[in-house]
């Protein structure tokens, strides 16, 4: 039996490697009800107005081969992906990225993947993986994929207290206790509501001082519309 002391040591990360750990896009926790491990990825975190394109690609596929994909040693494990708040501009590396990174995984990780839980799917991901989800992740993988529309749909599968939720995931969830089509686009989060209406007023009472206080008749009242 090989003690620690003797194991071999971790291959270096690169810089762009660093990046993707420090900012714990992808964190080993758990494990789930039945005792696996679960892969949480948290789509938010990812660097992506610094990692872009090839940079991407290299630094996902490299943090996996020598982080993550020895640490769970091709044990059966689950993946929580948390979609919230991801912004194409800010923090998605791009299909074309994801799909060579889960090409890239061997065939006896991917046989490894009980359930890919998808947390909080918007409309247009909903449609792209009804029509193309085949095909992206593979008809294997695709089977085990399952929508979560509240992280407490996940409590049946994981006990929640074994995974870090972050504050905004939360918030989100408490949005859709009021307002459930607002992953769909149908109806805007009340707090995006009460801002607009809140900057409105202010203006409209500046407007209104302006007239009182200065006697003008410019105060532009177009800028609260």
């Amino acid at each position: 039996m090989t003690c620690p002391e003797d194991a071999p040591p971790a291959t270096p990360l690169t810089e762009n490697e660093l990046l993707l750990k420090k900012s714990e896009v992808i964190k080993i926790q758990g494990p789930d009800k039945k005792g696996r491990p679960i892969l949480r990825i948290v789509g938010k975190y990812f660097p992506a107005n610094i990692l872009k394109g090839e940079s991407a690609e290299a630094a996902l596929k490299g943090y996996l081969q020598k982080r993550i994909l020895p640490e769970l040693e091709k044990k059966p494990f689950v993946i929580v992906y948390i979609h919230t708040r991801v912004s194409r501009c800010d923090n998605f590396p791009g299909l074309s990225v994801l799909r060579s990174v889960l090409e890239s995984v061997p065939d006896t990780v991917h046989e490894a993947i009980r359930k890919l839980f998808f947390v909080h799917p918007g409309l247009q991901s909903r449609i792209f993986f009804f029509t193309f989800g085949c095909i992206f992740f593979g008809p294997g993988l695709y089977a085990k994929l399952k929508y979560i529309a509240r992280m407490e749909y996940l409590r049946p599968y994981i006990a929640l207290e074994q995974l870090q939720i972050p504050d905004f995931v939360k918030e989100h969830d408490g949005t859709l206790e009021i307002h459930p089509l607002c992953d769909y686009g149908i109806v805007k989060p009340v707090c995006v509501e009460m801002e607009m209406d809140s900057r409105r007023w202010n203006l409209l009472d500046d407007f209104y001082d302006d007239l009182l206080l200065r006697g003008t008749k410019q105060a532009k009242l177009s800028e609260a519309f």
